[in-house]
């Protein structure tokens, strides 16, 4: 329960192992409702991290600590307050599923 009310205060989620199989913490932080930056390989980029059939993103994906940096940069500076919340909710609609 504790941890449920960290990561729901949390705007971002950043998970940095490459080639997680799965990544069990990119999903937690996805229906705690943050916004997630992966690992732009395996679990993360191939079944967790992907749009929705509509289109809507459900986090950011990242290459390198360089990309990770503009990748933390857009989602605390650059999405709007709505646009987090939408790639907050898709992450959440995605986890469901």
């Amino acid at each position: 329960e504790e941890m449920q009310n960290l990561l729901a205060q949390a705007d971002v989620g950043l998970h940095t192992m490459r080639d997680e199989h799965f990544g069990i913490s990119v999903v937690e932080f996805m229906a705690a409702g943050a916004v997630v930056i992966a690992h732009n390989s395996a679990g993360p980029a191939m079944d967790i991290v992907t749009p929705l059939p509509d289109g809507r993103r459900t986090g950011l994906l990242a290459n390198d600590d360089e990309d990770y940096a503009k990748k933390l940069m857009e989602a605390l500076n650059e999405m709007g307050p709505k646009q987090r919340l939408d790639t907050a909710e898709a992450a959440r609609e995605a986890v469901r599923h």
